[in-house]
């Protein structure tokens, strides 16, 4: 299985230092791990679960690999552990963190699960899920950065009844989706050093919300296809 690049970075430059690290400390262990990395970005009610569940069927029919599913949020536990929290009160942490005036504490965590992600890509392979993981990534795997329009969010939370915002008035929706998205968007690009409008690094860049669930997986698996040929059966 292909999928391979020869110049590999994370896109982040406040991660480059550990990345060194990482790469001084595991030498072997990271260039011996051929288990492919898939990175799958965007804001939150962007289908990231979705092409998730598509990455990983494209790899157990394909290549009979049943590559690990990790989300964001399984860092953030790990982390508020470290930090003395109870497991049982994950939402507190996250209650904390957002809003917290310690902005040093805040940055911290949001730089430590990053770190936490990129350790485990680099040793462990898998798919990655969370807002910033193609940029995490970078150039050590696939990543793909899906885009909604805000509108189309609303409807899908506000219509999904596993969710908080099941419904919630739309036009109230859209406008706390944008003004979360802007909020967030501004403090990460301030603790990263990154910007969410310099997506042309990335393998693959969606407008998601015109896609059929048909279509969506044709244009993900396409890509797969080109990163990771499937091998054709002998006569």
């Amino acid at each position: 299985m292909s999928g391979a690049v020869k110049l590999m970075s994370t896109f982040i430059p406040r991660l480059k230092e550990f990345e060194k690290s990482l790469l001084d400390q595991f030498a072997q262990e990271i260039g011996d791990n051929s288990i492919p990395i898939i990175a799958i970005g965007g804001f939150s009610g962007t289908g990231k679960d979705t092409v998730a569940i598509i990455v990983k069927k494209f790899f157990k029919l394909n290549h009979n690999v049943s590559l690990n599913l990790i989300h964001a949020g399984e860092f953030v536990r790990k982390i508020a552990i470290e930090s003395g929290w109870d497991e049982k009160n994950m939402d507190e942490f996250m209650a904390h963190i957002r809003n917290t005036q310690d902005a040093e504490f805040a940055q911290k965590v949001d730089l430590e699960i990053e770190k936490h992600a990129l350790k485990t890509a680099l040793l462990e392979g898998g798919i990655f899920v969370g807002r910033m993981a193609p940029f995490v990534i970078g150039t050590y795997g696939t990543t793909i950065w899906l885009e909604v329009a805000a509108q189309v969010i609303a409807q899908r939370l506000a219509n999904d009844p596993t969710r908080a915002e099941f419904r919630m008035n739309e036009r109230e929706l859209i406008k706390k989706i944008q003004s979360r998205d802007k909020t967030d968007g501004e403090r990460l690009e301030r603790i990263y050093e990154v910007s969410f409008r310099d997506k042309k690094f990335f393998d693959l860049t969606l407008r998601n919300e015109a896609l059929s669930l048909e279509e969506l997986e044709e244009t993900v698996i396409n890509l797969l296809k080109r990163k990771y040929p499937v091998e054709k059966e002998e006569d």
